[in-house]
């Protein structure tokens, strides 16, 4: 097997969306994120340089594990995922996965990878002891609550802050999926220009849809006026649109306040009883991007 980039190198260089917010600062996560990584397979060659952090690793791996990218040997979106589960806190982790599988709205061959694919390298890496690697477990666990899709690391971060466990940080309203297509009505799509809609977040079951409107793309008389064309169109399709903003965002009370409408909305109720809740909610609200 040959040397390859990997770990937090091999990250940059596929290019994940908001990386920098994935991994927070050097303060925040491990320090070692700005030194070159590499992997090698020779015990000559495992000893760590100046500059760089040097992983040994000295059985094959799968065919695919390693790919050429920039001219350069470099580990595989899915390999990349499972070495860093090692490296990374299970939030953070949850949030790689997300960037990792996220892609514009109707364009799912523009994402860098998918969940599927996640789960089938992990399970190739089981078959054979000799490609098993450290952060299996940790990995699969992420990967129960990545979805496909994403258009935004606010839109990620949202559907954490929802979707996940109470014992994760999160208010428990599973079954949310990434900018759904909803077609229009004629009629609708005339006066809007569009034929269909993608919505940020939608509940498929109870038909809720959630917009995230963030003061960068929805502060305008116009845009505001389009939002509200656009809820319109949907509810004619049976489509129930709340909407969320960056104050309710950012303020714990607020968005609090806004899951349990949400939750009576889609016929849910939220109990929270893990004792480790009010911890993991702060860990998980820590990931938010410092306004600007």
């Amino acid at each position: 097997m040959n040397d390859f980039l990997s770990h937090y190198t091999a990250a940059y260089i596929w290019e994940i969306p908001c990386l920098d917010a994935v991994f927070g600062s050097a303060a925040d996560c491990c320090p070692r994120a700005r030194k070159a990584h590499i992997t090698v397979s020779h015990p000559r060659s495992r000893y760590e340089k100046r500059g760089r952090c040097v992983h040994y690793f000295r059985t094959r791996l799968p065919e695919g594990a390693v790919v050429q990218r920039r001219g350069n040997l470099v580990a595989s979106p899915p390999l990349l995922f499972l070495q860093l589960a090692s490296e990374l806190d299970f939030h953070r982790l949850v949030l790689l996965g997300l960037q990792m599988c996220a892609h514009p709205p109707g364009r799912p061959f523009d994402a860098i990878t998918s969940k599927e694919a996640l789960l089938s390298f992990i399970e190739r890496m089981n078959v054979q002891k000799a490609y098993r690697l450290r952060g299996r477990a940790k990995a699969l666990r992420a990967l129960k609550y990545v979805e496909n899709g994403s258009n935004s690391i606010m839109e990620s971060l949202v559907f954490m802050m929802l979707t996940l466990p109470n014992a994760h940080g999160g208010f428990g309203l599973k079954g949310a999926c990434f900018n759904h297509e909803i077609p229009l009505a004629p009629e609708a799509a005339r006066r809007l220009g569009q034929r269909r809609c993608f919505v940020d977040l939608y509940y498929p079951v109870a038909k809720w849809a959630l917009e995230y409107d963030s003061f960068q793309h929805h502060s305008s008389p116009a845009e505001q006026g389009k939002d509200a064309l656009r809820a319109s169109a949907l509810e004619r399709r049976g489509v129930g649109v709340v909407h969320l903003n960056t104050i309710q965002l950012y303020d714990a009370k607020a968005f609090e306040e806004f899951a349990y409408n949400l939750a009576s909305r889609l016929g849910k109720r939220i109990r929270i009883r893990a004792k480790g809740f009010p911890a993991a909610h702060r860990a998980l609200r820590a990931l938010l991007p410092t306004k600007s």
